[in-house]
């Protein structure tokens, strides 16, 4: 193979990987899917990438943002509602703006990952879900202040993910129901006010 063929081939198959890993998952996906996909050898994926792991692993990396791209709020300022308000909108937006079609892959990986973890997981939970895990956390230990037991402050943060994740999970379910939920795209910013007033209540409560 030369160069020039070795990186295009190289480049269709992150891409056509891409594609059938969110539609099929790891387990389901194989190297023939993909590289008819791709229009490639079924030996360029040992070729380029090690393995089906390896070229799965190359698709994780290229799919989900770096711990250094999740820009965390200043604490010396903003009070900590209004950090709450803004770190809610900042991740609502990255999960629910399907700007692209490379958004919505991101994220029909991660749900298949949910449903049956690869041992890729650790990486995911390292790039996209650790450091946006962090903040939160604390934010609602700012919020019930100090001496918060422990087991109050994880049931707090998680049930704040669980508004805000609650519309990606069970997506085709909503679909379904009769009165239908309002679409996202429209309502956004109310579905971020909403949760925002519906966490501070129960932190509220929590706290007193």
């Amino acid at each position: 193979m030369n160069e020039p063929q070795d990186v295009n081939t190289k480049a269709a198959l992150l891409s056509a990987a891409i594609e059938v890993f969110a539609d099929k998952g790891f387990d389901s996906a194989t190297v023939r899917n993909i590289c008819s996909q791709a229009q490639a050898n079924v030996a360029a994926v040992n070729y380029h990438y090690g393995s089906k792991s390896g070229l799965y692993a190359a698709v994780l990396e290229e799919i989900f943002p770096k711990k250094e791209d999740w820009q965390k709020l200043d604490s010396s300022t903003a009070h900590p509602e209004a950090r709450l308000h803004e770190f809610v909108r900042g991740l609502v937006a990255e999960i629910y703006r399907m700007g692209s079609d490379m958004t919505a892959r991101r994220w029909a990986i991660f749900l298949r990952e949910m449903a049956k973890p690869s041992k890729h997981l650790d990486f995911i939970v390292r790039r996209q879900v650790q450091a946006r895990t962090d903040e939160l956390r604390h934010i609602v230990a700012e919020l019930l202040g100090p001496n918060t037991p422990e087991t109050t402050m994880a049931f707090c943060s998680a049930n704040v993910w669980a508004l805000i994740l609650d519309q990606l999970l069970i997506q085709p379910i909503l679909e379904r129901l009769t009165p239908n939920r309002p679409g996202m795209d429209e309502n956004i910013d109310a579905f971020v006010d909403h949760v925002v007033k519906f966490s501070l209540g129960g932190i509220n409560a929590v706290k007193k």
